[in-house]
């Protein structure tokens, strides 16, 4: 998973067809895993240790060596919070930069989602069962061991939350009154948990005004989940502001095959309609240059507004879940 946000990340930052080479991050998510299997095998006292599925199936007498769920989350901790310094970036936490694995492999910071997928790499490569967590407001990380399970913060150096912090960082998200539910510890996909990497690159490039990245990123988004019917909403919407009718006119089309809310629907069918009326004024113009269309009220107040286009109303809903 971390090598197709790697990947994500050299698409997003591309410009002109130029690609940055992801192999020396490749080689350093590998090298994680291979430091976090040697600290196990350290713990453990076990120099040929492979991964902790080989060490689940040896016989019963020679279990002992397995490691303990204490110290598959110290092992974590000291390999990439500690010796390679990965933890979250506290003072900037908005940067774009943090949501983009290249730019957090080299700057050593980020947000809570891309720190936790370069220790769910290394877990999984060392058989470590390892889940990403929904939870509100803050991206957690469940990890098991010999039958018991942790909470840990990729975002705090992978600490261990028990209860008591779950239900304070709970609170101050939600409010006084929330309490812990079964709900809160949902799991999250891999494929969500990308989405959830690529929204945090969006929604900074929307509040940055950079709308070409945020559509690069949502057509990005769009390769893993294209029954997103949300992500082809807001694709219209970029391809509308950028005055790119015909490509708006496409996702919107996308869109309205997906969406179950008859209203919005509706709605969004009124734009399509308003879309291909505009698209072949412009046809018709084209193969007469002579014709001069009248001005619409909408032309009229884009020229009195330089910053207003005639399809700015078009809403983005960005989605503002970090």
């Amino acid at each position: 998973m971390a090598e197709a946000a790697l990947h994500f990340a050299r698409l997003n930052l591309a410009e002109d067809g130029q690609k940055r080479d992801i192999a020396p991050y490749l080689r350093h998510l590998d090298d994680l895993a291979d430091q976090l299997r040697a600290e196990l095998a350290r713990i453990t006292l076990q120099p040929d240790f492979v991964t902790l599925s080989d060490i689940a199936g040896l016989p019963v007498d020679d279990k002992e060596a397995e490691p303990t769920i204490e110290q598959v989350v110290k092992g974590l901790q000291t390999v990439i919070a500690e010796r390679n310094g990965f933890q979250g970036d506290m003072e900037n936490y908005d940067d774009m930069a943090n949501a983009d694995l290249l730019q957090v492999i080299e700057r050593k910071r980020g947000l809570p989602v891309a720190l936790g997928l370069l220790y769910i790499h290394a877990a999984e490569r060392c058989g470590i069962t390892i889940t990403g967590i929904d939870f509100p407001g803050h991206f957690l990380l469940r990890v098991q061991a010999n039958g018991k399970r942790r909470m840990i913060d990729p975002f705090h150096g992978g600490i261990t939350l028990g209860p008591a912090e779950l239900r304070e960082l709970l609170k101050s998200f939600s409010g006084l009154d929330a309490e812990l539910e079964p709900r809160h510890y949902r799991p999250t996909s891999n494929v969500d948990i990308l989405l959830r990497l690529q929204n945090n690159i969006k929604v900074r490039a929307l509040r940055a005004g950079e709308l070409a990245l945020a559509t690069r990123v949502i057509e990005h988004s769009l390769l893993i989940a294209p029954d997103h019917e949300g992500l082809w909403h807001q694709l219209g919407a970029l391809y509308a502001r950028l005055d790119q009718d015909h490509m708006a006119l496409g996702a919107f089309e996308q869109f309205v095959m997906r969406c179950d809310d008859p209203l919005h629907r509706a709605r969004i069918e009124a734009v399509i309609e308003e879309l291909r009326e505009r698209l072949e004024r412009e046809v018709a113009n084209q193969d007469d240059p002579g014709v001069i269309s009248a001005p619409s009220e909408s032309s009229d107040q884009s020229h009195s507004d330089p910053q207003q286009k005639s399809n700015a109303p078009i809403p983005l809903f960005p989605d503002l879940n970090s």
